[in-house]
């Protein structure tokens, strides 16, 4: 099947030769090269840059392809432009970057399985992917790597246990247009009283789990503010 067939196929899944953490880096191998052009490039080029084979490279295409990530321009690819703006947060403000994939992808078929099998509770990350790459052709671990993007994306999240659920808030994501202002150096965070930059530069996991603390938060005091009042 062609690159150009894969990307109009209704669900494509990650390569399993790449995890999602090296596909981000070889996006943002691409944008250092490239530059604000977003200079088309040969898989054989991708692979220089990167120091991963050629046909790991090419593997990895047709899902950037899917999910908007890459285009193809001929014989080559380039950097979208929402790829290209991913690759410049991911520099500046993880917390930002996480939120343009969010509002990318949410809505997209591996979202809205994700919300269909998840609905009734927990899953262990296997049983999940499972689930999401039934019935498409690949090593399983394909479908784990699908949930690894969907978690960096926060349109997963995990409980005590580790097991995949869905984000308390996750019928209405943030914008990411609506946060693309820069916090100035020193401003606070109005729970933990700690400075912003400092939450945007945490590890991925740590980011996460800050962000489930604090919709757990914001879920509790929701629920008591729409209790009954005594007269």
């Amino acid at each position: 099947m062609s690159n150009s067939a894969r990307r109009h196929s209704p669900r494509v899944l990650p390569s399993e030769r790449l995890t999602p953490r090296r596909q981000l880096l070889m996006l943002d191998a691409m944008a250092e090269a490239g530059g604000s052009d977003r200079r088309a490039m040969s898989t054989q080029d991708i692979a220089g840059l990167t120091g991963v084979a050629v046909k790991s490279v090419s593997r990895a295409v047709p899902f950037l392809l899917h999910t908007g990530l890459l285009q193809e321009e001929g014989s080559a690819c380039a950097l979208t432009e929402l790829a290209f703006k991913l690759t410049q947060l991911r520099i500046t403000d993880t917390a930002r970057a996480r939120l343009l994939l969010r509002d990318r992808w949410h809505g997209s078929w591996f979202h809205k399985l994700a919300l269909k099998h998840l609905a009734s509770g927990p899953m262990e990350d296997e049983k999940l992917a499972r689930s999401l790459s039934a019935g498409l052709p690949g090593p399983h671990e394909r479908g784990l790597y699908l949930t690894e993007w969907m978690a960096y994306a926060l349109l997963l999240d995990r409980d005590e246990q580790k097991r995949f659920i869905l984000p308390a808030d996750q019928d209405a994501p943030p914008s990411a247009a609506e946060t693309t202002h820069t916090a100035p150096f020193g401003v606070l965070d109005p729970l933990l009283g700690t400075p912003t930059e400092h939450i945007s530069a945490l590890p991925d996991g740590d980011f996460i789990a800050l962000m489930g603390a604090y919709r757990t938060v914001f879920a509790s005091l929701a629920s008591q503010s729409s209790r009954p009042t005594g007269r």
